[in-house]
């Protein structure tokens, strides 16, 4: 497969032009194109037109560009993290229901540090909230990125505390001895709960979602005004959410004495 000048193959400029489009820029002319991935004009021009001709982006009258049809079909199609999103639904819409706050699922991707948001339902109000779908925010400043490492293996954990760990608020915590210490709370609890570490008026609930072999693969998580906040109604529905979507996804339930797992306060 023939590489440019820069070294990069192909497919890997084809991912850097996808990978430029953003909810905040879902158009972008030739010389924005440019501008964002770096490419010569030629280059960016060759093959935004063959993702056109593709169907993976689709050109504007005014000659702009945007991501095509062809590629929420490629994405949907027999996609498992369609399938966790689409299973995980329900349980998220009866947390939303219950609480009337911001919720969210999301999975982890430790190779980038960060959690990746699957789906959103919005409060019935102003909290904010960084979190959005297709949206990733860091691992250790998120309380669904710390409810999924605390599961994670021994070996993973080390390499995450390692860092560099990315200070955000005055309460985000990056020192690996009381990361550590944490996530052993995590564990015992069964759930996870932070306020002000991403937005200093917020706290975050969060529990993790386990699929088969009860390897953990996600998280619920639920965004509260600080001022609004009252556990007593948030911990049970959300407790109850992820054992649901756990044994949905396969997970098999765990004597509580052994080794607790998703534990109330």
């Amino acid at each position: 497969m023939a590489n440019s000048p820069s070294g990069e193959s192909v497919i890997q400029r084809v991912v850097k032009i996808l990978d430029a489009f953003s909810k905040g820029r879902p158009r972008m002319s030739l010389s924005e194109l440019v501008r964002a991935t770096g490419m010569s004009s030629s280059t960016a021009h060759r093959l935004a037109n063959d993702l056109v001709d593709s169907g993976l982006l689709n050109r504007g009258e005014a000659g702009d560009y945007g991501v095509g049809m062809k590629m929420w079909e490629l994405a949907s199609r027999s996609n498992p993290l369609e399938e966790f999103r689409r299973r995980g639904l329900p349980f998220l819409e009866g947390v939303h229901a219950a609480v009337r706050e911001q919720v969210s699922l999301s999975i982890p991707d430790v190779g980038s540090g960060t959690v990746l948001y699957l789906e959103q339902l919005d409060r019935h109000g102003t909290a904010t909230n960084l979190a959005a779908v297709a949206g990733r925010l860091l691992i250790h400043n998120t309380s669904s990125g710390m409810a999924m490492m605390a599961h994670m293996p021994r070996d993973v954990q080390e390499r995450f505390l390692a860092g560099p760990l990315e200070k955000t608020t005055a309460s985000t915590e990056t020192d690996p001895a009381r990361l550590r210490a944490q996530l052993a709370l995590i564990r015992e609890r069964g759930y996870v709960r932070m306020a002000g570490v991403l937005v200093e008026e917020n706290t975050a609930y969060a529990v993790p979602v386990f699929g088969e072999g009860n390897s953990v693969i996600g998280a619920i998580a639920v965004v509260i005004p600080t001022a609004d906040e009252d556990p007593k109604v948030v911990l049970p529905v959300l407790v109850a959410a992820g054992r649901g979507l756990s044994r949905t996804m396969g997970a098999e339930r765990r004597p509580y004495g052994t080794r607790p797992w998703l534990q109330g306060p």
